[in-house]
């Protein structure tokens, strides 16, 4: 291209033109002289392309370096979205509660997961990074769908993506009387599954009064009531839900486990007696389902094993599959894989995990003393399990925590932390999950209690976010049972006369 221009400077030269004289004037054909005017424009010209062509040529070749550049960009940015989905598709391998909204910031690129709920047991994941190129904003973005096909979520519809600010939520009290259309009773346990809320209760103002009652919930910020059911299911301590049936913890001696159909109606029920065949003569506690097998706690009982594990895959004919002996209430109980994590009366190990892998011989894992110097005092009251994570509740003692986390990893039990309601004489009733967030139910026998938010993404800092008062609070019980479905809780609370409400609560 150089010696392209040199050629037309040289042909530009004056004293080369033919038919010019040494001033550089043209000479026409009749001999006489013209303007040089004529000559100079042509210089300038010829040098205006130069200079254009000089600078396209360089053009050209910034051009194609940016464009390289934005390539391996554009590249990167796509092996990065596809790791966030990799890694959002690892971790419902492990627990699909643990499948949430996430960001972080990798040198120049912008990386955001954002996850929604796509119905009860699927998520959509968007990964996108996004950075600054040539004055633009970039991005790349990718969209999947995670189902929880292992069921690591177990029958568990609480959104664990959180959603509008908790650190304000909205609430809205009802009188349980008045929504279940009957005298005054007093719940036990509540659980919401799939648009449905089922609530049980332990004591009734008239005998002949329903003991377990259905909402609906499409609408989620409203009850309406759907059934109730009376004399053939009794009183309970606690119930489970899945597609199909209703498992119930019967407050009786007699028929510990119930069990009805998703619309209340009877369908079984199973007395406990021991290898004699004798009445195990204690009421069942706790219960947990799972994978056609019911996980019954009973209290204290010196005839027969308070852990009842219980095959009912035929619900109209339940059986014993097997039995472990712990000596002491069992008052919560949850099962993760190949364990089952009780939370219990005995005050010298409130934890005890036992291996259920083999249903008919469960085995004895590990258990832990929250408090060793109390040697009578502070009980297991509840427990959940998320990822490899052990959320504890215990019983009031004064000037010690009531809830804990721990990490659980195959026979170690480490804690990460744990949290002091300064002083209230509350008991963690229950415990809910919610990515950073846990919701802690307070209760006592007779000082009432509340609903907690605390921020646990750093388990050595537990950070208090708020505090929801619940009706009857002042000589009640508090908090007595809680579930979660979607962005909602359900709350159960019980004034000193024994009366009951339901409290919705959620944020915006």
């Amino acid at each position: 291209m150089i010696s392209g221009i040199a050629r037309i400077f040289q042909s530009a030269n004056p004293a080369s033109l033919i038919g010019g004289d040494s001033n550089g004037d043209m000479i026409s054909a009749n001999g006489k002289k013209t303007q040089s005017g004529f000559l100079t424009m042509e210089i300038l010209l010829a040098m205006t392309v130069a200079v254009f062509a000089l600078a396209g040529a360089v053009l050209v070749a910034f051009g194609g370096q940016s464009l390289d550049i934005g390539t391996a960009q554009n590249s990167e940015a796509l092996v990065l979205a596809k790791e966030m989905i990799a890694d959002r598709q690892a971790a419902a391998t492990d627990d699909f509660r643990l499948v949430n909204s996430t960001g972080t910031q990798t040198g120049i690129f912008t990386q955001k997961t954002e996850v929604s709920t796509h119905s009860f047991f699927t998520k959509k994941i968007t990964a996108s990074v996004d950075w600054d190129f040539g004055g633009r904003r970039q991005n790349v973005t990718l969209q999947t769908l995670i189902s929880d096909w292992r069921g690591t979520a177990g029958n568990d519809t609480c959104d664990s993506n959180l959603s509008g600010d908790w650190k304000n939520p909205q609430v809205e009290h009802f009188d349980f009387a008045v929504l279940s259309e009957t005298a005054s009773s007093t719940i036990s346990g509540i659980n919401a599954y799939k648009n449905k809320l089922y609530v049980a209760v332990e004591d009734t103002s008239i005998n002949t009064d329903p003991t377990l009652f259905i909402f609906n919930i499409f609408d989620s910020k409203n009850l309406s009531l759907f059934q109730r059911s009376g004399n053939d299911i009794g009183k309970a301590n606690a119930l489970e839900t899945d597609n199909d049936f209703i498992y119930l913890a019967g407050k009786s001696s007699v028929n510990q486990l119930q069990i009805a159909d998703r619309n209340g109606a009877f369908v079984s029920a199973l007395e406990l007696k021991d290898a004699g065949g004798n009445d195990c003569k204690k009421t069942g506690v706790s219960i947990f389902y799972k994978d056609n097998y019911a996980y019954l706690g009973l209290s204290e009982d010196d005839i027969c094993p308070e852990l009842n594990i219980i095959n009912v895959q035929n619900r109209d004919s339940p059986i014993i599959a097997g039995r472990f002996e712990v000596g002491a209430k069992i008052n919560g109980i949850y099962v993760k894989g190949n364990y089952a994590y009780l939370a219990t009366a005995d005050s010298n190990r409130e934890l005890i995990i036992i291996d259920i892998t083999n249903p008919s011989a469960p085995t004895f894992v590990a258990d832990y003393n929250l408090l060793p110097d109390q040697t009578k005092w502070g009980y297991g009251k509840t427990v959940k399990i998320i990822g490899s994570r052990i959320y504890f509740g215990r019983t009031y003692i004064a000037n010690s925590p009531e809830f804990y986390l721990f990490d659980h990893k195959k026979l170690s039990i480490d804690l990460l932390g744990n949290y002091s309601d300064n002083g209230d004489p509350f008991s963690v009733n229950d415990i809910i999950i919610r990515d950073n967030l846990a919701f802690i139910l307070a209760g006592s026998a007779s000082q009432g209690g509340d609903l907690r938010i605390l921020d646990i993404a750093d388990p050595a800092n537990i950070v208090e976010e708020k505090i929801v008062g619940l009706p009857g609070e002042a000589g009640g019980r508090g908090g007595v049972a809680m579930d979660c479905e979607g962005n909602y809780l359900y709350v159960a609370s019980v004034d000193g006369q024994g009366k009951s409400y339901l409290s919705i609560i959620t944020a915006k």
